[in-house]
């Protein structure tokens, strides 16, 4: 399996163009199956059937310079800073990728095991998330599009703005037209553990978690997927 660590603070459309460009990628057998480790700046980002207005305080957000942004996959949307740490599987659509419950419930899974070998935290799975005393830890959304694109988020530590600043799902009234987020109790290992959880652990703890699904080979994006997200972006 390819793997790509790729930390460095871009913008979140690029982000999002680049997780695109590499489900093409490997959809089309240029690349093989592959483990895309990264992060965004602050920024809310929703699923693609939901409209901006109605799942995030778009006047809020632009007060505190805080994009909002459509993912190219379903679900809710979700609140990104630098304490959450995002991962991507990118696999074909074979065997147990081909069931949209039965893949999440394994990812989630093999998530969850590896937070009880390294942390010692009872970590359970629930509706394709991960949850650790009841609140969630993880979470994920899929796009299948010649290959599956799994998408997941691990929170290491909180953020400085509170999620209820910007997030309308977390507030009374909300009633979107659209589809519209299931908002639960969100915890942090760092809260968790009562201690800080650094970035390089939470790299590793995924890592870690993911190694079943093949041997590793560290790799960078190839110049066709640079080109297919820059693409995208004009």
């Amino acid at each position: 399996m390819r793997v790509l660590i790729d930390l460095a603070y871009r913008s979140p459309q690029e982000n999002l163009a680049l997780e695109e460009a590499i489900l093409r990628a490997v959809g089309e057998g240029r690349q093989p199956p592959t483990l895309r480790i990264w992060r965004n700046p602050r920024c809310v980002v929703i699923g693609r059937g939901q409209r901006p207005e109605e799942e995030a305080d778009l006047g809020r957000c632009a007060r505190l310079r805080i994009p909002v942004v459509v993912r190219p996959s379903g679900g809710g949307a979700v609140y990104h800073h630098p304490g959450n740490l995002n991962f991507s599987l990118f696999l074909p659509l074979t065997g147990p990728w081909t069931s949209v419950r039965e893949s999440q419930a394994r990812l989630a899974r093999l998530l969850a095991g590896e937070l009880w070998r390294r942390f010692s935290l009872p970590a359970v799975v629930r509706d394709g998330g991960v949850f650790v005393e009841g609140r969630k830890v993880s979470g994920a959304a899929q796009l299948r599009r010649r290959a599956l694109l799994h998408h997941g988020t691990l929170l290491l530590w909180s953020d400085e703005i509170p999620m209820e600043e910007v997030l309308l799902a977390l507030r009374p009234g909300y009633s979107p037209t659209q589809v519209a987020s299931r908002p639960a109790p969100v915890g942090d290992l760092s809260t968790l553990l009562g201690k800080k959880v650094e970035l390089e652990e939470g790299v590793k703890a995924i890592l870690a978690a993911y190694r079943p699904l093949g041997t590793y080979a560290a790799e960078r994006l190839s110049l066709r997927e640079w080109a297919l997200a820059q693409a995208a972006l004009d």
